[in-house]
């Protein structure tokens, strides 16, 4: 009985650090499914923080997806969809090209956007000396 407990203990604390995390690699999350929503946040003092106003400033999704805007800023922006190479000097794009269009978005307002066409969706905020960008990339 004595050799079967020097083998016993071993093994339960085996299983304790493994069921508690210890000892396991990273795991990739999974990707979001079609019928999920992801928020993104607006920070507070965005208007100064160029690519990083948003978090995730970059998001992933696959098509269906609705991705919520939130601002927890204390200024009022603009979501509005952009183009440029420079991410904190993004050119808004003509009304009719526009996917994300979002007027006056208010402190603690909330926005909803169902992407359901795979492409690239560059965003920035328009207002004057508000240096704020991020992109929506939606996958098959």
């Amino acid at each position: 009985m004595m050799n079967a407990r020097k083998f016993l203990w071993p093994a339960v604390i085996t299983a304790v650090f493994l069921g508690a995390g210890f000892g396991r690699t990273a795991e990739t999350p999974p990707e979001p499914s079609a019928s999920s929503v992801v928020t993104v946040k607006i920070h507070t003092d965005a208007s100064q923080r160029c690519d990083k106003a948003y978090d995730p400033s970059v998001v992933t999704i696959k098509a269906g997806t609705t991705v919520e805007w939130i601002n927890l800023d204390y200024e009022t922006h603009t979501l509005v969809s952009s183009e440029g190479g420079d991410p904190c000097r993004q050119k808004e794009l003509a009304p009719e090209a526009r996917v994300i269009d979002v007027g006056q978005f208010l402190r603690q307002a909330t926005y909803r956007k169902t992407f359901t066409k795979p492409g690239e969706y560059p965003y920035a905020c328009h207002l004057p000396f508000h240096r704020m960008s991020g992109k929506i990339i939606v996958v098959p």
